[in-house]
């Protein structure tokens, strides 16, 4: 009996040894990682030579889920507060008071953020989804940044990022991936915004990439928090729910009201952006998203 004791004993010493090892690594490892200086060229762009629209930059901001995460006045807000697995979020403020985390960024550092998923010494951003807006055409982004710099200076409140243990363990190891490895930093954006419908529905789909992924075929969101839904299937696979809504009119009243056609509720879609969006941009992302080929759930 003392002798399985011992090796009981023993095993569990080890376990634990391991364990630790392991969380210690995980720790290092994401801390290290989100750390590291990617290199990328980042273009220059004078955005104020584009003339910046702020009734169009308001609007973008309104309804890219830019008020959405960071406040209605870009004063910071709580995001995500996730008592099951610690995960906790409180987003900066982008305003140009109290030391916001944006108060001096230049042209070039917006767009490393927008386009390439970088803070300006380079270092990635882990939840901020720049993946969304990396295709943004130039006109936009400098009607965004216009906009987002005109914001009366919003009082100091520090932004606060609490990560699981988990989370930066799946990060560290690479299941995990923040915005500047998700996007192809050599595929140049446009300068104007499309024209024709088509294009234009999935200009504006673009933005849906962070959850849905590249594909639109939705799945567990890689990052988020354990309780959150997986993230629906937009293709016409025979399971993806556009096959729910045969008309425009049937998906903008889902996208302002947050209900589906059958009237229960959508969790988690930033409803507090999709329903400012106009009717003409909601009918684009529909016939653009009716369009799409069928691809298997889940594979993002």
């Amino acid at each position: 009996m003392n002798k399985l004791i011992k090796i009981v004993g023993g095993t569990l010493v080890v376990l634990a040894a391991g364990i630790g090892v392991t969380v210690g690594a995980a720790m290092v490892l994401s801390e290290r990682k989100l750390n590291r200086v990617v290199d990328v060229k980042v273009g220059a762009i004078d955005l104020a030579s584009y003339t910046p629209n702020m009734q169009r930059g308001e609007y973008l901001f309104l309804t890219r889920g830019c008020s959405e995460c960071h406040g209605a006045k870009g004063e910071g807000r709580l995001v995500i507060d996730d008592s099951s697995s610690g995960f906790y979020v409180y987003t900066p403020n982008i305003t140009r008071g109290g030391s916001g985390a944006a108060a001096t960024y230049t042209d070039t550092d917006w767009i490393a953020l927008l386009r390439h998923g970088l803070k300006p010494a380079r270092t990635p951003v882990f939840i901020m989804p720049s993946e969304d807006y990396a295709q943004m055409a130039d006109e936009d982004v400098a009607a965004l940044v216009a906009y987002i710099r005109a914001l009366p200076p919003a009082p100091e409140r520090k932004a606060e990022m609490r990560i699981p243990l988990m989370l930066k363990a799946l990060y560290a190891f690479g299941v995990t991936t923040d915005a500047s490895e998700k996007i192809d930093h050599t595929k140049p954006a446009p300068a104007r915004v499309p024209s024709d419908l088509h294009s234009q529905g999935e200009y504006i789909a673009r933005t849906c990439a962070g959850c849905h992924g590249a594909g639109l075929a939705g799945g567990k969101i890689p990052g988020a928090p354990p309780s959150w839904p997986a993230a629906a299937n937009l293709t016409s696979a025979p399971d993806g729910v556009m096959t729910r809504y045969t008309s425009p009119e049937q998906f903008r009243e889902m996208m302002r009201s947050g209900r589906r056609a059958d009237g229960t509720p959508v969790a988690v879609m930033p409803f507090e952006s999709l329903r400012a969006m106009s009717d003409a941009e909601l009918d684009a992302v529909f016939g653009f998203l009716k369009t799409l080929q069928p691809k298997a759930s889940g594979t993002r």
